[in-house]
């Protein structure tokens, strides 16, 4: 199964800032994005509240934050799997 640009770009934005462990308030960074879809991850990231502001206008990670997104993804892929295979399933029934 494809992942979709949207998750990768918030992943790889997530792991940026583990990379720099800017996992506290006093251990925020600069985050500059270099490609439209990181830099729409990073809106949505702080949208949701998995990236919070610092002082100075540096931002870091809610790790606890960042992982109750990452479970919710995961949760709703694997609904969607189970739901395709049972429609599967009933299609080959049928």
């Amino acid at each position: 199964m494809a992942v979709p640009a949207r998750a990768i770009a918030e992943r790889r934005v997530a792991e940026h800032f583990l990379r720099e462990d800017a996992v506290r308030p006093d251990g925020a960074i600069d985050y500059a994005p270099e490609r439209l879809v990181r830099a729409r991850a990073f809106e949505r990231l702080k949208d949701l509240g998995v990236l919070r502001e610092g002082q100075g206008g540096r931002y870091y990670l809610d790790a606890p934050a960042w992982i109750e997104r990452r479970d919710e993804r995961r949760k709703r892929i694997a609904v969607i799997a189970a739901v395709a295979v049972a429609v599967g399933a009933v299609a080959s029934i049928l």
